[in-house]
């Protein structure tokens, strides 16, 4: 029989890999392209030569076959790889689409359609908690610790190389103080005191961006993600200063790892601080569209 790269691919070992990488960009909030993943293939199955992105979209589409194989429910996972230079899925995915939400007709969809039910789909996908455990079921082993981490981990951070890294942890800073903590624990289980609803399909502390950052708090409803940071009673107003700069940023990048599956998503980016702050922050918050809610915790 002759050899086919698509087998190679396609392996147990492939589907698995793929799987692996897909942890961690649903963990990251964003997306993939056919080509990083072919590059990231080529490397862990030591496979001679190019692997190119359409052999890709044959992997993806094996591997979501196989999921709903065991879980016919499952979000559609393949509509978060897509293609550069549009940031969406390929016309592969179209079958899945079609089915999933009960669409007449064959061949490619396009245009809106395609975009509304690619959102759709991801939102699903960046919200469920099953992914472990149908990984489980696939593969027979425990899954790896979905980090965003490996997606944007490279020789040099800031100006300072790995080997200057304690503890393994490339992007902290200081350590977090306890009443910082509390704060951030206390606005996860009680979103709705920086309204949010209180019940979101997802919510998360430390949600790690593509840049390196760290947003405090995250909660996702429907169209709408808060994006969350906490400043504690501990924290001066050059820190409330910051954390409204950190807020914009936290929302551009945001917006940008979603351009392709999620473009129309609402973000909301409010700044948590512990005491009214002075009117020149308030002021530095509303021209910039930052919320800003007073929520006392450590006191």
């Amino acid at each position: 029989m002759p050899y086919s790269l698509e087998d190679d691919l396609c392996s147990k070992d492939g589907l698995r890999y793929t799987f692996d990488y897909l942890l961690s960009v649903v963990q990251a909030g964003t997306t993939i392209t056919y080509g990083e993943i072919a590059e990231k293939l080529a490397e862990n199955l030591h496979i001679d030569g190019k692997v190119f992105p359409v052999h890709v979209g044959h992997v993806v589409g094996t591997l979501m076959k196989r999921i709903l194989d065991i879980d016919n429910a499952a979000p559609l996972i393949n509509v978060i790889v897509v293609r550069q230079g549009t940031d969406q899925p390929s016309y592969g995915a179209d079958e899945f689409l079609r089915d999933r939400f009960h669409l007449g007709g064959t061949g490619p969809i396009k245009g809106k359609e395609k975009r509304e039910l690619v959102a759709e789909a991801a939102k699903a996908v960046y919200a469920s908690k099953s992914w472990r455990q149908i990984y489980r079921r696939l593969f027979d082993q425990e899954p790896p610790e979905a980090s965003p981490v490996p997606l944007i981990e490279g020789s040099e951070a800031d100006g300072i190389p790995p080997s200057s890294s304690q503890s393994g942890q490339r992007f902290g800073g200081p350590a977090e103080s306890e009443e910082h903590r509390k704060l951030k624990q206390y606005i996860l289980h009680n979103p709705k005191e920086v309204g949010a609803p209180g019940k979101p399909d997802d919510a998360r502390k430390e949600l790690m961006l593509l840049s390196g950052d760290e947003v405090d708090v995250y909660v996702a409803c429907g169209n709408t993600v808060h994006l969350i940071e906490v400043k504690s009673i501990r924290s001066s107003t050059p820190d409330l200063t910051r954390g409204i700069y950190q807020c914009i940023k936290y929302r551009a990048v945001f917006a940008a790892q979603r351009v392709g599956t999620t473009p129309d998503i609402r973000i909301i980016a409010t700044l948590v601080v512990e005491t009214d702050p002075p009117s020149h922050i308030r002021n530095l918050a509303k021209r910039h569209k930052v919320r800003i809610a007073v929520v006392s915790v450590n006191r």
